[in-house]
């Protein structure tokens, strides 16, 4: 598992948080793919993903929102 991008959300509890992406990567007939495999806080909390730069922590229920173009 390679961690693939780092962005900045702000939480509906008006705290900042970083999310981390972790992608496996994988050769297969001359093509570099990627799987998508994790999205969680720097802290490893599990976060749910909502729709695009829209995430829920699991444990506490706070919403995240990022403008980051590179956010899944």
């Amino acid at each position: 598992m390679v961690l693939k991008h780092l962005y900045h959300a702000h939480g509906s509890d008006g705290k900042d948080y970083e999310v981390h992406v972790y992608v496996e990567p994988a050769n297969h007939a001359n093509a570099h793919i990627e799987r998508l495999a994790k999205v969680c806080l720097a802290d490893g909390g599990e976060l749910r993903v909502l729709s695009k730069h829209h995430y829920r922590i699991v444990a506490t229920g706070v919403t995240l929102e990022t403008s980051d173009p590179e956010a899944v």
